[in-house]
C-alpha cells in the first residue's frame, strides 16, 4: 500500500512545478467539503516538495508560504461550500439524505451538538480535529453563523493545521 502511494506521489511530483499550487487548492477544497479526503495527503507532500525546491522555482521560504496560503484558500473554499449548502438545504434534509453525500446522521448530530454547546469558537477548535474538521462547517451553516466570524475562526484553524502539515513535510 505504501509503495503504491509513494509511486503515485512520484508521478504527481512531476507536475508540481506547473500545477502544484492549483492541485493544492483543489485537493484542500475537496478535503474541507463533505468528501472524505485527508489533508495530510496533500499538505505534507507540499511541504516536502517545497523543501526540495520542486514545488515552484524560487526561494524555499516562498514556496512554503505559498503552499500554506493556497492550502488555506482551498480549505476556506471547501468550508464555504459546506456552510452555504447547509444553510440552503437545512438540517432536516441533511439528516434524511446526508448519507448519500458522506454526511452520516450520527456525526452530523454530534457536530451540531458541539457547535450549539460551545458556539462560534467551535469552528476554530474543530478545524484542528481530524474527521470533525470537515463537518463543522455544516452546523455553522445550519445555525447561520455570521459569515465574518465563520471566515475568521475557520481560517485561523485551517491556517494553523495547514502550516503544521507543511512544516512536517519540510
Amino acid at each position: 500500500m505504501l509503495e503504491t502511494l509513494a509511486g503515485c506521489l512520484d508521478q504527481i511530483a512531476v507536475f508540481a512545478p506547473t500545477w502544484g499550487l492549483v492541485l493544492i487548492f483543489v485537493f484542500m477544497a475537496i478535503e474541507s467539503s463533505f468528501i472524505p479526503f485527508p489533508s495530510e495527503v496533500v499538505m505534507i507532500p507540499a511541504g516536502f516538495l517545497a523543501a526540495r525546491g520542486e514545488l515552484l522555482a524560487g526561494p524555499v521560504w516562498l514556496a512554503m508560504v505559498l503552499a500554506i496560503a493556497v492550502g488555506l484558500a482551498g480549505s476556506l473554499a471547501g468550508a464555504y461550500a459546506n456552510y452555504f449548502l447547509a444553510a440552503w438545504v437545512g438540517k432536516p434534509f441533511l439528516e434524511k439524505y446526508g448519507k448519500w453525500f458522506f454526511v452520516k446522521p450520527e456525526p452530523l448530530a454530534r457536530a451540531c451538538e458541539v457547535f450549539n454547546q460551545y458556539g462560534a469558537a467551535t469552528t476554530f477548535v474543530c478545524r484542528l480535529v481530524p474527521v470533525i474538521r470537515q463537518l463543522i462547517s455544516i452546523p455553522a451553516g445550519i445555525a447561520r453563523m455570521p459569515l465574518g466570524s465563520f471566515t475568521f475562526f475557520t481560517g485561523l484553524g485551517a491556517g494553523i493545521w495547514t502550516a503544521i502539515l507543511v512544516f512536517i513535510g519540510y
